[in-house]
């Protein structure tokens, strides 16, 4: 086998490791938030039908916490194998010895500020993603035992109220 086939496989299995894992990570990402948002909704219902299902409404909180730390976890693998496959295909890149493909060792050099009107990259997006909608199960955890988000009506004024269980 000559050098020039050897070469374009290598080429080939470096850009297919890389496609398979950006897919997945997408396609992960996605399935992350159709659950999420089925627990929420289940949150919502709970939280609609007053005290009765408070309990119900702090174990969807948590969780939704929890579906967040494991989809975080894997998105960590994933971008780490992502992040292989970039490395490899770079070491190509470089190997050929044209400068005008090096997309992949071009797109490292570029500086990434960490302020937020600056570039996100997707993991980054993905990463307070899981963070906020955490903590939002943490406060669906919480906040049916000290506020009361019926939506039946109140002979108060007011369609919310706190409830202070002691």
């Amino acid at each position: 086998m000559d050098d020039d086939i050897k070469t374009q496989r290598t080429i080939d299995h470096a850009w297919r490791y890389f496609e398979l894992h950006a897919q997945q990570r997408m396609t992960v990402f996605n399935f992350y938030l159709a659950i999420s948002g089925l627990i929420a909704a289940g949150v919502g219902v709970c939280l609609q039908q007053g005290s009765k299902f408070s309990f119900l409404a702090s174990l969807l909180g948590v969780f939704l916490g929890l579906v967040s730390f494991l989809f975080w976890k894997l998105d960590q693998r994933v971008s780490e194998l992502i992040k292989l496959a970039e490395s490899t295909l770079c070491k190509i890149e470089l190997a050929t010895g044209n400068d005008e493909i090096l997309i992949f060792s071009k797109e490292r050099l570029v500086s990434r500020k960490g302020g937020l009107f600056s570039i996100w990259t997707y993991g980054r997006c993905f990463r307070m993603t899981f963070l906020s909608v955490g903590l939002i199960g943490g406060a669906f955890a919480v906040l049916p035992h000290v506020v009361d988000f019926s939506s039946k009506p109140d002979e108060g004024k007011y369609s919310y109220r706190y409830v202070i269980k002691i």
